[in-house]
């Protein structure tokens, strides 16, 4: 069941795509693709069109929020935010830009396969 859910992991750094990419498949999540920055995003977004997509906020090129947006006006992919700042301004932001939820970073399993189960039944009952 969880193979059918497409996701893409988009962060600056190669580390943290890895163990995040890790810690999905070893449950059993398809990881399609990853991306570097917001840019890249946008462009794996139409490529795959994923189910879900954890992006960090502060990347090259362009952030996560402005990804979110223009993201979130051509599909309905999930976003789950990744951030090292829970500043309330920041998150106000992310609500506008279309986010789904966040953590904060560094990620730790037991934080993040939580927050992809809910970002997936929210994907369910938006696609019924």
């Amino acid at each position: 069941m969880r193979q059918r859910y497409k996701i893409l992991v988009i962060d600056d750094e190669p580390i943290t795509r890895m163990d995040i990419r890790e810690m999905l498949q070893e449950v059993g999540y398809d990881v399609v693709a990853e991306g570097r920055n917001g840019k890249e995003a946008i462009e794996l977004t139409q490529k795959w069109k994923p189910n879900l997509i954890i992006m960090d906020v502060k990347m090259p090129i362009m952030d996560g929020l402005k990804a979110t947006k223009i993201i979130r006006d051509t599909s309905n992919s999930a976003v789950l935010l990744l951030t090292a700042y829970s500043q309330r301004e920041m998150l106000v932001e992310a609500e506008r830009a279309g986010v789904c939820g966040y953590l904060v970073k560094p990620v730790s399993e037991e934080e993040l396969l939580p927050a992809v189960e809910m970002m997936i039944v929210r994907h369910r009952q938006a696609e019924a």
